[in-house]
């Protein structure tokens, strides 16, 4: 394509030369309707040789899920119930591994000529849109009518490649270009976009049929692919079904190694048994895993709501506000690795509002006083109770989720935790996993007596969010020798 392009810039002045002044216009729609069709064909080439690959014999699969790393919490939280006289003892604690923390906001691809070649000249406007509720907000998506009238009689390899034709022949990019504007405008991670594609997916056949839901598998999948994420088409007993690559570990949902790659059934509202068939090849080699983290606050809107909590070492108040939209968000997000979740950016209303309330009362504290009043902030500021109880499955909240819940338990709050004391006091803070248990541990630039962890090469003193009344340094009576996984955070 580079050197038919390369022709026609070279063609397009001599044409002008050759043609008169009035004469231009004629020209230059004739030079424009070239280089559309330079496109097309190069857009309809990358579709139709994946199409020829789709139309091979799939291979089966075997499906696995991967338990969450931490079991059902305490029913209770532990509790100080006389408090220690002395600082506690040193006691450095055996670590069983160190997991690093989540990978940086990756850098914009650099543009390169062919890239630039390739951008869709071909954008012809759709009359229809789309209306698509999520989060408490409505987006609209433009609609090619003619989506409705493809039919995916079976689920073979021959029948859904000939279907991925018709999508590729429909107007699609008007969709890419949308969905791309609202990713930006209102920052959202990429399961955000991928939420997105399904729902538009779902939208288009509506009659619950499994024929539809087949169709709506193989679209949401070519539209992912679209955007260059990585995701595939599997065929399990009940139909077809999407699978997503991640790049972070997910929990309590079915999913397929590939190349070693895992490949997650986020989307099937059923566990898939038995062989599950699909392919190896990708569309692109362009396209990338899902990736979990949230780099940028999300600029969705949303009413704002303010929410007093008590200080009690200071027998102060604080308000903090949360948007109603960011909840919405992150309402039935999988579990995935617990990192995401301490890193993940909180709203811009949520960290004005802690750091302008928190800020003062810490202001002139040392960094023992300072961490001393968030953990006993932690403590007494929310109720606990357990997932299971509470929600009646393992879930584990993102921050501002902590105010929104009545009620929430040790990973919670160690999320919070860390990120109040890295915003803050810009203090390190690793997560800790024991079997069945969250805690945090800080690294303090002063020496703090406790039981401490050394984690590359420095000296992070225990601090549990969940040990009601406990110091800086109080490690529960059951967790004092058992080995934990600590999870490296970002600093701040």
């Amino acid at each position: 394509m580079k050197k038919s392009l390369f022709f026609l810039l070279l063609w397009f002045p001599v044409l002008l030369q050759a043609q008169g002044t009035g004469d231009f216009l004629n020209s230059f729609e004739e030079f424009e309707r070239l280089m559309n069709q330079e496109f097309i064909a190069f857009k309809d080439s990358a579709d139709a040789i994946f199409a020829k690959a789709l139309e091979e014999q799939w291979k089966e699969f075997q499906a696995f899920t991967n338990p969450a790393p931490v079991k059902p919490n305490p029913q209770t939280p532990p509790v100080v119930n006389t408090p220690p006289e002395t600082p506690p003892t040193p006691i450095e604690i055996p670590i069983k591994e160190i997991i690093p923390p989540q990978r940086q906001e990756p850098e914009p691809p650099q543009q390169t000529d062919e890239d630039r070649s390739q951008a869709p000249s071909d954008n012809r406007p759709l009359p229809h849109q789309k209306t698509i509720h999520l989060w408490n907000s409505v987006y609209k998506i433009p609609y090619d009518i003619s989506l409705e009238q493809l039919k995916l009689t079976n689920t073979q390899e021959k029948t859904i490649a000939d279907f991925w034709r018709s999508l590729s022949n429909t107007n699609y990019q008007p969709v890419i270009n949308a969905m791309e504007e609202i990713v930006t405008r209102c920052e959202l991670s990429d399961y955000g976009l991928a939420l997105l594609c399904h729902e538009y997916a779902k939208s288009v056949w509506t009659n619950n049929t499994q024929e539809s839901k087949n169709q709506t598998a193989v679209l949401f999948v070519f539209l992912l692919n679209q955007l260059s994420l990585d995701a595939k088409i599997a065929r399990t007993s009940q139909g077809l079904e999407a699978i997503l690559h991640s790049l972070q570990e997910v929990y309590a949902i079915a999913g397929m190694e590939i190349n070693r790659k895992n490949y997650y059934f986020l989307f099937t509202p059923y566990s898939p048994l038995g062989g599950i068939y699909t392919y190896e090849v990708n569309r692109s080699e362009k396209t990338t895993g899902l990736d979990f983290n949230i780099y940028k606050p999300l600029n969705i809107g949303g009413a704002l709501v303010k929410k007093e909590l008590p200080v009690q070492r200071l027998d102060k108040t604080v308000t903090l506000t949360f948007s109603e939209n960011a909840i919405a968000y992150y309402k039935d997000h999988p579990q995935v690795e617990p990192g995401v979740y301490a890193d993940a950016a909180v709203s811009d209303v949520f960290r004005s509002s802690f750091m302008n309330q928190f800020g003062p009362l810490l202001a002139g504290k040392t960094e023992y006083e300072a961490v001393d009043i968030l953990l006993n902030f932690m403590h007494y500021a929310f109720e606990y109770k357990t997932d299971g109880d509470q929600y009646g499955y393992e879930k584990w909240n993102f921050c501002e989720e902590n105010l929104y819940y009545p009620y929430n338990d040790c990973e919670d709050r160690a999320f919070l935790f860390s990120r109040l004391v890295r915003e803050l006091l810009h203090l390190e803070v690793a997560l800790v996993q024991y079997s069945n248990h969250f805690s945090t541990a800080v690294h303090f630039t002063t020496p703090v007596s406790g039981s401490y962890f050394t984690i590359d090469g420095k000296r992070f003193t225990v601090c549990d969010p969940t040990y009601i009344g406990a110091m800086i340094g109080m490690n529960p009576e059951q967790y004092k020798i058992e080995k934990a996984e600590i999870v490296k955070l970002k600093k701040y």
